[in-house]
């Protein structure tokens, strides 16, 4: 499964609005987000919102099944086997 497949370019079209990560795209700003929440690390708080409205993490920040599936297919290319 791709990211893409998980949340659509619309979605992530209509959930980011107006949101500006400078030269960061709104894709890579999810994928971003999701590895920060997985990792611990503190992101701000549109970052956060994002991520949570696109059902990636709960509001205790922790990383839904949709969020872990999401992490996984944005990174998994990157992991050796």
């Amino acid at each position: 499964m791709t990211p893409e497949e998980i949340i659509s370019d619309e979605e992530i079209e209509r959930v980011h609005a107006n949101a500006n990560f400078g030269a960061m795209g709104k894709r890579t700003a999810v994928n971003q987000g999701v590895l920060k929440c997985a990792s611990g690390y503190y992101q701000g708080h549109t970052s956060r919102q994002i991520i949570t409205e696109h059902g990636l993490v709960t509001h205790d920040y922790e990383l839904t099944a949709k969020g872990k599936a999401y992490l996984w297919a944005a990174f998994a290319s990157e992991v050796s086997v």
